[in-house]
C-alpha cells in the first residue's frame, strides 16, 4: 500500500528535521482524511472513570492514523505508540523532538553531560548514536554554539537561581542571551550574599543578647557572713580583720561608729571652751 502518491517520504528515524517530517507527515494525515485523531483525543470518560471513544467512527481514524504513522517512522521510533492513541503519539514525538523553548533545550543539554561510556562497554554504536540523536535534536531547534553554552550555564545553576532559570524557560533557546543571563545571576547572587549577611548580624545580635540575659551579675559574697557587696577578707564580722568593730556591725556601721566618736570628741572640745 503506498502511503502517498505524489510525496517522497523518507521515515523518521530520530535523526532528520523532525519539523520537516511532521508537515510531511500531516499531509498524508489529511489526504488519508485521518489527521483529526492527531490532532484532537476524541476520547471522553465514562461513569467508571475510563476512556472511551465518542463514536465508532472516531475509533476507526485513531486506528487509521496509527498504521501510517507507523509506516512514517522506523522501528526503532514506533515503540513510542504502543498502547498509544494516535493523539498521545503525536504529542510524544513532540515532546521528545520538537525542541520549542529552553526548558526542553535544558534536558537535551542535560542529557549530553550524563551521557557516558560504562567502564569496560565495548559497544562504541550505541554511545554514538544516542548522542548524535541528542546533537541533531539540538540543530533542529537551530541551536547554536553560543546558545548551547548558556544552556550548559543555566543547567549548572542550583535551586538558589530557580527564579534565573524559570524566567527564561519559555523562551526560544536559540534567543538566549548569554551576556544578559549572567548579569542576572550576579545580581542574584549579590543579593542572596547580603541576605546571609543580614541573618548572620541578627542571629550574632540575638545570641548575644540571650547570653547578656542568661549570665548573672558578678557580684561578690562574703563567704563569713554571706552578704552581698564584699568578700571575707574584707568582712567586718570577722575576728581578726583590722576593721572589725566588735559589735558584728557592717561597713556602714563602722563609719557610724567613726563618726559618731568624732561627734563626741568635738562636743567635748567645744565645751571645755565654754
Amino acid at each position: 500500500m503506498a502511503i502517498h502518491e505524489t510525496l517522497d517520504i523518507e521515515k523518521f528515524d530520530g535523526l532528520g528535521d523532525y519539523a520537516s517530517w511532521k508537515d510531511t507527515a500531516l499531509t498524508v494525515l489529511k489526504a488519508k482524511r485521518c489527521h483529526g485523531a492527531v490532532l484532537e483525543d476524541k476520547r471522553v470518560q465514562n461513569g467508571r472513570g475510563e476512556y472511551v471513544w465518542l463514536t465508532t467512527a472516531n475509533e476507526e481514524e485513531d486506528s487509521t492514523a496509527k498504521l501510517y504513522l507507523a509506516q512514517l517512522l522506523t522501528s526503532d521510533i514506533n515503540r513510542y505508540a504502543r498502547g498509544r492513541t494516535a493523539n498521545e503519539l503525536w504529542e510524544k514525538l513532540d515532546s521528545v523532538y520538537s525542541l520549542v523553548n529552553t526548558s526542553t533545550s535544558l534536558d537535551v543539554v542535560a542529557d549530553m553531560i550524563k551521557l557516558r561510556m560504562k567502564p569496560g562497554d565495548t559497544n562504541g554504536l550505541l554511545y554514538s548514536r544516542s548522542f548524535r540523536m541528542l546533537r541533531e535534536r539540538l540543530r533542529n531547534n537551530d541551536i547554536t554554539v553560543d546558545s548551547l553554552m548558556t544552556l550548559m550555564f543555566l543547567s549548572g545553576l542550583n535551586d538558589k537561581y530557580v527564579h534565573v532559570i524559570m524566567k527564561h524557560s519559555a523562551t526560544s533557546a536559540k534567543a538566549l542571551d548569554f551576556e544578559e543571563i549572567a548579569m542576572e545571576v550576579d545580581y542574584a547572587a549579590q543579593t542572596i550574599l547580603s541576605r546571609l549577611r543580614s541573618e548572620e548580624r541578627a542571629s550574632s545580635s540575638s545570641d548575644h543578647h540571650a547570653s547578656a540575659a542568661s549570665t548573672p551579675s558578678k557580684r561578690h559574697v562574703c563567704t563569713y557572713c554571706n552578704r552581698v557587696g564584699h568578700t571575707a577578707d574584707r568582712c567586718f564580722k570577722k575576728p581578726g580583720n583590722p576593721r572589725y568593730n566588735g559589735n558584728g556591725g557592717g561597713g556602714q556601721g563602722d563609719e557610724n561608729s567613726d563618726h559618731s566618736k568624732d561627734n563626741g570628741s568635738k562636743k567635748g572640745i567645744f565645751k571645755l571652751r565654754l
